[in-house]
């Protein structure tokens, strides 16, 4: 399940993870758009679905079993930071689908009191893996790393960019530090490294 505030990118890193499953995986997966008292448009989505051959479900009574070839993606409406309902009802929501995988996406963009706030928030639904988004519109990541040391949650991947069908990287440690440090000192520090080994 990718779950985030609005506007932080859940849609676009869902297609990216899609477009991985099918292209890269080989593997045929199913969406779940769910509402939860929430508008959830799929315009968009349902034609990204149509176009690589997956199928977009909008009732949960019409889901095939999820399994390693055929797994289940759920993508949920943008949950408000200031009214904290709407992540205990998508907890709920989770745990009557016995969703494990609660994937909390954040704007690398974002102030980092906002990010520390959906950080909270989604303890309450038991999110457990984190994704950053919009990754190249920051210029140096070190507002991220007290984030990145602070949460318990498992880190995805990184995304950037539009582009539905690519750029993530789930080396999520390297991307930290190639944004935090110029390219001559991350380079320079990593061939001295080499040569001490």
């Amino acid at each position: 399940a990718l779950i985030g505030p609005p506007g932080v990118g859940k849609t676009t890193t869902l297609c990216k993870f899609i477009a991985h499953e099918v292209f890269m995986n080989k593997k045929v997966p199913s969406i779940l758009k769910v509402e939860n008292g929430i508008p959830n448009p799929d315009d968009a989505l349902r034609v990204f679905c149509d176009v690589v051959g997956v199928t977009l479900h909008r009732e949960s009574t019409s889901l095939p079993e999820p399994s390693d070839a055929n797994p289940l993606y759920l993508d949920f409406p943008g949950l408000s930071l200031l009214d904290l309902d709407d992540w205990g009802q998508a907890k709920e929501t989770l745990d009557s689908l016995d969703i494990d995988t609660r994937v909390l996406i954040l704007n690398s963009a974002y102030d980092r009191d906002v990010a520390f706030k959906a950080m909270r928030a989604a303890r309450q639904l038991g999110a457990t893996h984190l994704a950053l988004t919009h990754f190249d519109e920051i210029s140096n990541s070190t507002k991220l790393w007290p984030i990145i040391l602070k949460t318990d949650l498992s880190l995805l991947c990184v995304c950037n960019g539009q582009n539905v069908t690519g750029d993530f990287s789930t080396n999520v440690l390297n991307q930290l530090i190639s944004k935090t440090f110029p390219e001559e000192l991350y380079s320079k520090g990593f061939s001295t490294y080499r040569r001490v080994n």
